[in-house]
């Protein structure tokens, strides 16, 4: 795999030489915090975040999109931008978390063809936390501070330097195709930089994931503890907007002029229509029977369905939760 590292101060360079052929997004400020934008030729970069307030699975399934128009010529999809994108700065629990949309979205029986073609031309380079934030766990949940799955490339801040390892045949590519921009890392740096993921790691908080799965079997739907949670949750679907793995869509049919259209549009399960069936019928009627669908589709079905547990620590349910739920604490006081 390539090595390089890069003086923060010549980022421009990289970016200007991407931008000849592609588009490039990092992280921007925004005022109330940095935002994966793309990045023009006047942007400043900020690599002093804790994280992205919005996560980037939107540039892979977004909020809504239209997927397909009729007219009175018929039905036609609607194609995908094409042309190739580079993510820099994706923090690494965000990309581990495109492991586990790959594994709904690229199925081998069932896949997606929008969610595949925008992560086939996209190339991620995650950015090694330093200071994780309070509401981090990611230890907890098979993550790490420089963990590297799902990224292309993982840069490493070192004094005023980034340190660079591909992961993937991309990442190698990419980087010997810019090899002119990237120094060799020395020695002290690669130090530096297992130096920096041992600290980050002792500063993030630790949640009782072991065992969890058979606990959360074995608290049936109508225990009263689902209903004790629910009732401090406002089920304005935040947590779920601003979650990397949640992936629930429904698909609606909507007139415009005289073009119908068809929509996909993520959904929330704690919403008090999530499944609401077509006859109106809604084998969920309680906020608490719906908690424990959020919480059971995380930590238990996923890892029944896919392997693994489709939680990766960010901690933004718990950070911008208007009501102050703590997933950390729900966990414990469900397994408790």
């Amino acid at each position: 795999m390539a090595q390089g590292s890069i003086k923060k101060a010549d980022l421009g360079k990289l970016i200007e030489a991407v931008r000849r052929d592609g588009r490039f997004f990092g992280p921007i400020d925004q005022g109330d915090g940095a935002c994966l934008a793309e990045v023009t030729p006047d942007a400043v970069l900020k690599l002093d975040y804790a994280n992205f307030t919005l996560p980037p699975k939107r540039m892979f399934f977004p909020r809504s999109e239209v997927i397909a128009t009729h007219e009175a010529s018929g039905m036609a999809a609607v194609p995908v931008q094409e042309g190739q994108v580079v993510l820099f700065g994706v923090r690494p629990c965000d990309a581990l978390a495109l492991t586990y949309l790959d594994k709904v979205f690229v199925d081998k029986q069932f896949t997606d063809p929008y969610y595949r073609s925008r992560r086939e031309r996209t190339l991620v380079i995650s950015l090694a936390c330093r200071e994780p934030a309070a509401t981090c766990f990611c230890t907890s949940v098979h993550g790490a501070p420089d963990g590297r799955a799902g990224a292309d490339i993982l840069a490493v801040e070192v004094g005023e330097a980034l340190v660079l390892e591909s992961l993937t045949k991309a990442g190698e590519a990419f980087m010997t195709h810019h090899a002119k921009l990237f120094a060799s890392p020395t020695p002290a740096q690669r130090t530096a930089c297992d130096a920096q993921a041992s600290e980050a790691a002792k500063k993030v908080s630790a949640v009782p994931i072991d065992g969890l799965k058979a606990k959360l079997s074995g608290c049936a739907e109508n225990a009263g503890v689902w209903d004790d949670i629910a009732e401090r949750c406002l089920a304005c679907g935040v947590c779920t907007y601003l979650c990397p793995t949640c992936h629930c869509f429904g698909l609606y049919d909507e007139q415009v002029g005289q073009t119908m259209r068809r929509v996909r549009a993520q959904d929330a399960c704690t919403f008090p229509t999530f499944t609401q069936e077509a006859s109106g019928h809604n084998p969920r009627t309680r906020h608490g029977m719906r908690m424990r669908q959020r919480v059971m589709h995380k930590f238990c079905y996923a890892t029944e369905n896919f392997g693994d547990i489709f939680c990766v620590g960010c901690g933004r349910c718990v950070a911008s939760c208007p009501a102050h739920l703590d997933i950390r604490e729900t966990i414990t006081e469900v397994s408790q």
